[in-house]
């Protein structure tokens, strides 16, 4: 009885053990997935804020937001596949992919979706994982709020992201030999798992049948610190757990098929139960025969047995040889010792195969521990009291404080300089720890670095969870704000300019009613003498307000072949000119005295039925008494430059949609191509086959900007030139540009010239040129004007390298060697549209100097 106690206690203790260490595993296991989940996608979601709060996103114009993301689409190439902005009332108005180019037509309305509700009200939001219908990439989306700096909603912020890196990531997370994790939403339904397979077969499945999607789902723990085992998955009795993935309502499930689990412990009992059973038997035989024997060997067995039911497993055992009962018994305890010595050396095997985890586990914090400190930005870990616990090496560069002078001895309230963001602060983290899910996980404050300097921080906040620790991300934007303090004042220097021109408009204006007024006074003048002369070959016909018809020329009588007479008797009702007529009459229901004049061109059916065009003035000739008393009508045929127009006109849209159709297909099947050879470089791990693919990637991107040159091209000349603000079109050119490091002079205030409306890009092709091949040695910018006879030149100067005098002749040249695109030559051909010239006539050695010379007339000054 003391053998079948003892064996049973062992077993149950070591099945108590076992059975809490596998709960246990399994609750680390699920806590680990969610945090690689977690880090994942707040990584994703870091990266779409810094583009939403990176250079005014919101008030960039729609070419600048593109070329944004398409930097975040190449930078991010193994995160995103596409972007898209939406307005606030939920239409896309930008959609970029890296497989796919869409068409205006394809753009929709996104305002009754979930995900761009939640980004709307300003929070970032991610929607179900699904698979990518043009890849077949494992995805999810995610929505950022894009917020102006009075905290509105301006855009919202969409991408869709590939995890299959993350599943690679999970896949490498030790979970035994069957163990596996899915992942299910806060209604309890399957959104995510491995294989692509699972997904496709049981998404949107719910799933609250299983215990730990329940308590996940309910929100209510068991009152025990671990689930029964229960049916899993893949249809096997298994031990679960789950997880909450930090900033989102999405929960990791792991299993682990009770088979796996407690294999070694039911070995282990399979061996205990044997040597229990052997040991029964040898007991019951003992008593049996116990009458039989002498005491002496009854008690050297007795004493034997005693001594093995304290531990001394190498006792020595007495009677072995003896053929009777006694020897038998005494074999049987010899065989229940070994059984029992064998259990302890695999119990003690066991404790060293924990022992091992343990310092698996130990090598595995050591690795997050690396990571921490290689960080590229300064990270804190701080407790709930709010004193850090760790800083990186990041943190410690950048602004001088050391691991001895912070950790544990500082809170990191000391570090904000501001009252009112450490109010915010500490409020956020109040709310943090009570567990709110709506606190902001990124936003700004002032930092208070060693030295006393106070630099602007944007922050991403995480919470670890089950520590109650919180990790932040600390990230330098002082020079960005700097830039759009900058920005604002520019801003602010337009809006005075532009008061400025409202003034001038409306002195402009006085000045034209001053002229109206006297070109009234000689319209009254000019009705005293007869206009017009017979032999003109304009159509001339005068009538008053009855319609009798009182002067027509010969012009006019040959036109309609009528007769003047026949005209002159039957008036305005005369069958010859009848549509004619009839126009007229429309028209002049408008004529007062303020506007006694109008004119139109309308097409009318002249005898024969040949159609003709025809520009029509109409005056009305007013009396003393503000009655009119006469009209003039005066014609002329423009039916041969009509109909040279419309043909142009036709032809001009046939070729703009033959050249637009053309363009877009060779674009999406570079932007596809260049998508396909992403993904092929991904799956290839030789290294040099990828360096063949990243050649033919370098050609593709040459032969995509030569396309985009060659739109450019087609669209000069296009729209009509315009007047245009000089100033301002320089600043919009250069606002795509990081010029920080240079300092720029702009004395060109209220110029304007007569030019392309593609003068803009013009402007930002020289202004990149400049900064390009004198990126290392040119501090200043210099644009201003001067008088060269009756032409202004205009003068963007640097104070760089400049230019060799043998290679000046080439630089606005279609092909030259100087430079390795068609950026010079595109201004010179858009300047030369309205007859502008441009040369360099810098100094080599003392810096660059360009020269736009506007002849006279198509430049005025304000």
């Amino acid at each position: 009885m003391m053998v079948l106690a003892v064996g049973c206690g062992i077993i149950w203790l070591a099945y108590s053990e076992q059975e809490k260490i596998i709960h246990q595993n399994q609750k680390t296991m699920a806590e680990e997935v969610s945090m690689t989940i977690s880090t994942y996608f707040s990584g994703l979601a870091d990266n779409l804020q810094i583009v939403a709060k990176s250079s005014h996103f919101s008030s960039l114009p729609l070419s600048g937001q593109k070329e944004i993301l398409i930097d975040l689409l190449t930078d991010k190439k193994k995160m995103f596949h596409e972007c898209s902005v939406l307005t606030p009332d939920g239409h896309e108005i930008l959609k970029l992919s890296r497989f796919y180019t869409y068409m205006p037509y394809e753009l929709g309305n996104l305002s009754s979706d979930p995900l761009f509700i939640r980004a709307r009200n300003g929070e970032p939001a991610f929607s179900p994982i699904y698979i990518y219908p043009n890849t077949g990439l494992i995805s999810v989306d995610i929505a950022i709020p894009v917020i102006n700096e009075q905290g509105s909603v301006t855009h919202v912020l969409k991408g869709t992201a590939r995890i299959l890196s993350l599943w690679k990531m999970i896949e490498k997370i030790d979970m035994g030999m069957s163990g596996y994790a899915y992942v299910v939403d806060n209604k309890g339904h399957f959104i995510a798992y491995k294989t692509i397979s699972e997904i496709l077969e049981k998404y949107g499945t719910l799933m609250t049948a299983y215990p730990p999607v329940q308590e996940f789902v309910s929100g209510q723990m068991t009152k025990k610190d671990k689930i029964s085992s229960y049916i899993g998955l893949q249809g096997k009795e298994v031990i679960g757990s789950y997880a909450p993935i930090e900033g989102t309502d999405w929960a990791v499930i792991t299993e682990l098929p009770t088979s796996e689990a407690f294999e070694n412990i039911t070995r282990m009992i399979q061996i205990t139960l044997a040597a229990l059973i052997i040991g029964v038997i040898c007991s019951i035989l003992l008593g049996f025969f116990l009458s039989r024997y002498l005491t002496d060997p009854i008690l050297n067995l007795t004493t034997t047995v005693d001594r093995i039911g304290h531990g001394n497993l190498e006792t020595e055992i007495y009677e072995i040889s003896r053929p009777d009962e006694i020897g038998i018994l005494a074999r049987g305890i010899a065989r229940m010792q070994k059984n029992l010595r064998d259990t302890y050396l695999d119990l003690e095997l066991r404790i060293s195969e924990l022992t091992l985890a343990r310092e698996e586990l130990r090598i595995s914090e050591e690795q997050y521990r690396t990571i921490f400190e290689h960080s590229e930005n300064p990270l804190i870990l701080v407790e709930k009291d709010c004193t850090i616990t760790l800083i990186n090496k990041k943190f410690e560069e950048l602004w001088g404080y050391s691991q001895k002078e912070v950790v544990g001895k500082k809170k990191w309230t000391e570090f904000v300089a501001n009252q009112e963001d450490l109010d915010r602060m500490i409020t956020f983290n109040k709310r943090r720890q009570s567990g709110d899910k709506n606190v902001p996980n990124m936003y700004d404050f002032r930092f208070k670095t060693y030295s006393g300097e106070i630099r602007d921080i944007l922050i991403s906040v995480t919470q670890m969870p089950g520590t109650g620790q919180t990790l932040a991300t600390l990230i330098d934007v002082t020079e960005q704000k700097k830039f759009e303090q900058e920005l604002i004042q520019k801003n602010r220097d337009l809006h005075e300019a532009y008061e400025k021109l409202t003034a001038n408009e409306e002195e402009l204006r006085k000045s034209y009613n001053s002229l109206a007024t006297y070109e009234q006074e000689l319209r009254k003048s000019e009705q005293k003498y007869r206009s017009v002369v017979e032999d003109q070959t304009e159509l001339i016909l005068r009538f008053n307000p009855d319609g009798k018809v009182l002067f027509v020329n010969d012009a006019f009588c040959s036109f309609f072949k009528s007769d003047r007479d026949e005209i002159v008797r039957s008036g305005l009702t005369f069958s010859g000119i009848a549509a004619f007529a009839s126009e007229l009459l429309n028209r002049i229901s408008s004529l007062a005295k303020e506007n006694p004049m109008v004119t139109f061109e309308q097409k009318f059916l002249v005898p024969d039925s040949e159609e003709k065009w025809l520009n029509v003035t109409i005056r009305g000739i007013f009396s003393e008494s503000r009655f009119i008393s006469e009209f003039q009508s005066v014609a002329r045929d423009i039916t041969d430059r009509k109909r040279a127009e419309e043909a142009l006109e036709r032809a001009r849209n046939k070729l703009s949609l033959l050249n637009a159709i053309t363009f877009e297909d060779i674009r999406n099947y570079v932007f596809t191509l260049s998508g396909y050879l992403e993904v092929q470089k991904d799956m290839i791990p030789d290294a040099g086959i990828i360096s063949l693919i990243e050649r033919e990637q370098n050609i593709v991107k040459k032969v995509s900007q030569s396309i985009e040159f060659a739109k450019d091209y087609q669209d000069m000349g296009i729209k009509p030139a315009h007047w245009q603000n000089v100033l301002q079109v320089y600043l919009f050119a250069i606002s795509h540009l990081d010029l920080s490091h240079i300092e720029r002079i702009e004395e060109i205030k209220g110029v304007y010239v007569y030019a392309d409306p593609l003068l803009e890009k013009a402007f930002s092709n020289l202004a990149q040129n400049l900064v390009t091949h004198g990126k290392d040695t040119i501090t200043r910018l210099h644009i201003y004007t001067k008088m060269q006879e009756t032409d202004l030149v205009i003068v963007f100067e640097d104070n760089g390298q400049g230019i060799p005098d043998d290679l000046k002749e080439y630089l606005f040249t279609r092909r030259n060697d100087v430079k390795k695109g068609l950026g010079l030559y595109f201004v010179s051909e858009v300047l030369a549209i309205t007859g502008i010239r441009i040369q360099e006539t810098g100094i080599y050695g003392k810096g660059a100097r360009f020269e736009i010379i506007v002849p006279q007339g198509k430049y005025r000054t304000e």
